[in-house]
């Protein structure tokens, strides 16, 4: 599930997009500095204030995470068993919930509680891009790419690949629903079967795929793509009051952070 960007008269879609990424770098790196969950539960709440501001559809959303599911309960299971109480500085940190392999491998409250911390941190960038993502229009970010001294080329290919995402998505789900409605199966069988199954849909995704960039290249070399070093931009994009007030707030969140960081707050 990929979020596409959607015009909107919100804070965040007037934002200039260089604002917004330093405001995910800020976030991102205020996650990592702390070990606490409760630091990263609150950074999420944020995170989801953020999209609920910028009208992003909740249904959308619960469908980019849902698939991580399993990979967050994987990685708490994982943490839980491998962080020693050695690890962490709190005594309630040191507490053991239960052991296996006659007490040679313990779960650990502490390894429990990072691993609810890596979890967020990981929701928290996907939260961040999303927001970024459904208020930025492809050109700001092909613009950026470009004032960051990227070949003009490279940053089309880059943008055009983030582009098309949600194209080749919807056309996947297009191609998995005429699959469906002709009898095929795709969660029936063992691991191996699924995986059979899948081959009906990748071959016209595929085929789709090659049709459509070979329509892009011809459509490109009709505008003479490449015939010059340069490119123009029909609106440039500019940072107001607003962009300097937010970038302002973002150095003092980072701040913050780091002055907590020095005094040992947050700390499992």
């Amino acid at each position: 599930m990929f979020i596409e960007y959607f015009p909107g008269m919100t804070l965040l879609h007037k934002l200039d997009v260089r604002t917004k990424l330093l405001g995910f770098i800020v976030i991102t790196a205020t996650a990592f500095m702390f070990t606490s969950p409760l630091i990263n539960s609150l950074l999420v709440v944020f995170c989801l204030l953020l999209l609920w501001s910028s009208k992003t559809p909740m249904d959308n959303v619960i469908k980019l995470i849902k698939p991580l599911l399993p990979i967050f309960l994987i990685m708490i299971v994982l943490t839980g068993f491998s962080y020693s109480t050695s690890n962490f500085k709190s005594p309630t940190m040191h507490h053991v919930w239960f052991k296996l392999f006659s007490n040679k491998i313990e779960f650990t409250s502490g390894g429990f509680f990072y691993g609810i911390t890596l979890l967020l941190r990981i929701l928290i960038m996907v939260l961040l891009s999303t927001v970024i993502t459904y208020t930025t229009p492809i050109e700001d970010i092909l613009q950026f790419l470009k004032k960051m001294r990227l070949p003009h080329q490279l940053a089309f290919v880059i943008a055009t690949g983030i582009r098309f995402i949600p194209t080749m998505e919807k056309k996947t789900r297009m191609v998995m629903d005429a699959q469906r409605a002709r009898g095929h199966e795709f969660n029936s069988g063992g691991m191996i079967k699924r995986i059979r199954s899948f081959i009906p849909v990748l071959i016209p995704v595929i085929v789709d795929s090659i049709r459509m960039s070979d329509n892009l290249a011809i459509s490109m070399l009709n505008r003479g793509f490449g015939a010059m070093d340069t490119t123009t931009d029909l609106v440039e994009i500019k940072m107001n009051k607003k962009d300097y007030w937010m970038i302002v707030f973002e150095v003092v969140i980072l701040a913050i952070a780091i002055w907590a960081k020095t005094l040992n707050y947050g700390v499992l």
